[in-house]
C-alpha cells in the first residue's frame, strides 16, 4: 500500500451544527457523491452519482457494534460521530468531496482495533470485475469503476462476489486511526478522485467551509446567518439529481454571488433547455456584468425560435435582451425584444384593499387571471413577487408564499420563512440542513415544475425580502428591503453588483430607523436605487445626515421611501418614523 492517509483534524472551521445523535437520518453530500446515514449506527449508504447525476455504483459501509452514538457534528461535506461501547471509545469521520467523485470514511481511538467493516458494492450491470494490487481493491463494470483503498492495511480482507453484488470484509489493523477511500466514476476519473485521497484534509476543510465569497447574513441569529449558507451547499448534490431544480437552483447561485454554482448550473441547462439556460445567463449577465454566455445562448435562441416550446421562452428572450443591451448589435436586440413580446408575461394584478394594482411597467389586463410559471419568476426576480405559483412541493410552496408576502407583511413573511428555514435545519427530509428529500435516481424523475425547496428559501430571501434587482451593464442595483417591524438590527454582506460587492445594514431603535450603504468591493461605483419599507408613516428623512425632500408611497401600511444613491462612499438614510 502507499503512504497511510493521517486522521483529519476534528477542529474544523466553518459552518457546524452540533448535537446529540438521535434516531434520525443525516447527509453529506457533494456534486458526484453523498452519503445518506442513521445517527446512531455507525457506517451508512455511500452513492456515486454520473456527470449526468443518474445513480453509479453504490456502498453500504457496516462497521460492526462500535457502541452507543453520543454527539453528531455536521458540516455541509463532513459527519463526525462520537461512539462509546464496552471496548472504549471511537470517533467516525465522513468526508465527502465537493466536486470530485471521492469519499473518505475514518475510525479512530481506542475502539477501533481489529474491527470488522463489511462492504456491500452493488453495480447498475449484472457483471463485475474485482483485482486486487499493492494500491487496493479495483471494481470495473463496463464503463464505471471504483478504488478502494484503506490505510493502514488491514489484517485480512476478504472478497465474495454474488451476481454482481461485490461482498468486502475488512478486519482492521492495530493504529491510531484507519481511512477507507473510495473513488467511483470512469476508469481515468476514479484513479484522479484516488490521487486526491493524498490531501484528504484539504477535501475535508473545502467541505466543511461553505460557500466562499458569497452574500452573507449578519444578523446575529445563528440560524437565519448560517441557514442560507447550507442551503446553498445543498445545491451541489440536487443540481444533478433533480434537473428540474437546476433552474431554481442556478438562480439562487447567482442572487448570492456564488459563481462555481451558477457556471455548473449553466453548463447543466444548456444540456436540458436552451430556454432555461437563456434566462439563468441573462440573469447572471445582468449580475455579474459578464454578457458572454447569454449572447451566446441568444444566438441559439434566434437561430430557430419556432423550434423551441417553453412557457419561459418570452421571459428569457426579454431577459437576454436587457442583459445584451450595451453588448450585442441592435439587430439581435430588436429580434429578442420581438421574440419576447410574441409571448407576453405581463404578471397578475394585485389586490390591495379590493383594489387592483398591475406591476409597475406592467400592462393592466384581467385581475382574475392565473400566475403562470413566466408571470412568477418575472416578478421574483424583478424584486416584487406577486401571486405565486404553487407547486406540488409543499416546502417549496411555502417559500414561495413567504416571499410574495414580505411586499405587504413582513412580520408575517419572515416568521414563515423562519418556520420553514428552522425545520430545515433541526432535521430536514433527510437530516439536519436538509429541506428537500433525497432522489432514487433508479426511478422516474420528477415533475417539471418542481422546484427544490433550498434554492426557494434564497430567492424568498434575497428577491422577496432584500428586493434585490441587479442591472450591472448600467451599473445599477435595486435593493427594496421589506424589514419585519422586530428586527432592530440587521445587515447583509457581499450583496453582489458587476465584479464588486456591497453592505446593507440596518438599525432600529424606538421611533429611529438608520439604513446604511457602504461598498465593499467595487470599480465603478454603482447607482443605488435604494426603496426601503418600513412600518408606519415616515416623518423625516435624513441623506448623510442632511434633509432630504422624498416623494415617499404607502403600501398596505407601509411607507416606501425611494432613494437613487452613487454608492462611491458609505452612505447613510435615516428616517424618523410617526
Amino acid at each position: 500500500m502507499t503512504s497511510t492517509i493521517p486522521p483529519v483534524d476534528p477542529a474544523l472551521q466553518g459552518l457546524s451544527i452540533a448535537q446529540p445523535a438521535r434516531a434520525e437520518p443525516f447527509l453529506v453530500d457533494g456534486e458526484r457523491v453523498r452519503f445518506a446515514g442513521h445517527q446512531t449506527r455507525g457506517g451508512g449508504q455511500v452513492l456515486f452519482r454520473d456527470v449526468s447525476g443518474s445513480a453509479g455504483i453504490t456502498a453500504a459501509i457496516r462497521p460492526e457494534a462500535l457502541g452507543h452514538a453520543a454527539n453528531l457534528v455536521l458540516y455541509p461535506g463532513v459527519a463526525r460521530r462520537d461512539f462509546t461501547g464496552q471496548r472504549g471509545s471511537s470517533l467516525e469521520t465522513v468526508i465527502a468531496a465537493r466536486t470530485l467523485p471521492l469519499l473518505a470514511w475514518q475510525l479512530s481511538g481506542s475502539a477501533s482495533d481489529r474491527t470488522e467493516v463489511l462492504l456491500d458494492i452493488a453495480t447498475p450491470t449484472a457483471s463485475a470485475v474485482v483485482a486486487r494490487s499493492s494500491e487496493g481493491i479495483l471494481l470495473s463494470a463496463e464503463e464505471l469503476a471504483l478504488y478502494l483503498r484503506v490505510t493502514p492495511e488491514p489484517e485480512e480482507i476478504e472478497i465474495l462476489d454474488t451476481h454482481g453484488r461485490i461482498s468486502v470484509s475488512l478486519e482492521l489493523a492495530s493504529g491510531t486511526a484507519h481511512t477507507l477511500v473510495l473513488a467511483s466514476g470512469s476508469a481515468s476519473e476514479a484513479e484522479s478522485a484516488m490521487r486526491a485521497a493524498e490531501h484528504l484534509a484539504g477535501h475535508a476543510m473545502g467541505a466543511a467551509r461553505g460557500e466562499e465569497g458569497t452574500l452573507r447574513v449578519a444578523s446575529g441569529i445563528e440560524a437565519v446567518d448560517d441557514g442560507l449558507a447550507w442551503a446553498l451547499a445543498r445545491g451541489h448534490g440536487l443540481m444533478v439529481e433533480r434537473p428540474a431544480a437546476t433552474l431554481g437552483l442556478g438562480l439562487a447561485a447567482v442572487s448570492m454571488g456564488h459563481r462555481e454554482g451558477r457556471a455548473r448550473a449553466l453548463a447543466r441547462l444548456m444540456e436540458q433547455d436552451v430556454t432555461s439556460a437563456g434566462l439563468l445567463a441573462a440573469r447572471a449577465g445582468s449580475t455579474s456584468g459578464d454578457v458572454r454566455p447569454a449572447a451566446d445562448i441568444a444566438d441559439r435562441i434566434l437561430a430557430n425560435p419556432d423550434a423551441i416550446d417553453s412557457d419561459l421562452l418570452g421571459l428569457a428572450a426579454r431577459s437576454l435582451a436587457d442583459a445584451l443591451q450595451y453588448g450585442a448589435h441592435p439587430e439581435t436586440l430588436a429580434s429578442l425584444r420581438a421574440l419576447g413580446a410574441r409571448a407576453k408575461i405581463a404578471p397578475p394584478a394585485r389586490r390591495m384593499g379590493g383594489i387592483a394594482l398591475p406591476m409597475a411597467g406592467a400592462p393592466a389586463h384581467d385581475t382574475e387571471s392565473v400566475p403562470t410559471r413566466a408571470t412568477w419568476l418575472a416578478a421574483l426576480l424583478a424584486g416584487d413577487p406577486g401571486e405565486p405559483v404553487l407547486v406540488e412541493d409543499v416546502r417549496a410552496s411555502r417559500a414561495r408564499r413567504a416571499a410574495s408576502v414580505f411586499r405587504t407583511d413582513p412580520d408575517r413573511a419572515w416568521a414563515d420563512w423562519r418556520a420553514l428555514l428552522d425545520e430545515g435545519l433541526a432535521g430536514g427530509p433527510a437530516g439536519p440542513a436538509t429541506w428537500d428529500p433525497l432522489v432514487d435516481l433508479s426511478g422516474p424523475q420528477e415533475d417539471a415544475d418542481r422546484p427544490a425547496t433550498s434554492g426557494e428559501l434564497i430567492l424568498a430571501f434575497v428577491h422577496g425580502m432584500l428586493g434585490l434587482s441587479a442591472d450591472a451593464p448600467v451599473g445599477r442595483l435595486r435593493l427594496a428591503p421589506r424589514m419585519p417591524e422586530h428586527l432592530t438590527s440587521f445587515a447583509v454582506e457581499g450583496i453582489p453588483i458587476s465584479d464588486g460587492t456591497i453592505r446593507m445594514a440596518y438599525e432600529r431603535r424606538g421611533d429611529s430607523a438608520r439604513f446604511t450603504l457602504e461598498p465593499e468591493r467595487v470599480g465603478v461605483p454603482p447607482l443605488v436605487v435604494f426603496e426601503p419599507s418600513v412600518s408606519g408613516q415616515i416623518q423625516t428623512v435624513l441623506i448623510d445626515g442632511s434633509p432630504a425632500e422624498l416623494d415617499p408611497r404607502s403600501e398596505a401600511g407601509r411607507t416606501v421611501v425611494p432613494v437613487q444613491l452613487p454608492l462611491d462612499s458609505t452612505r447613510t438614510v435615516d428616517f424618523t418614523i410617526g
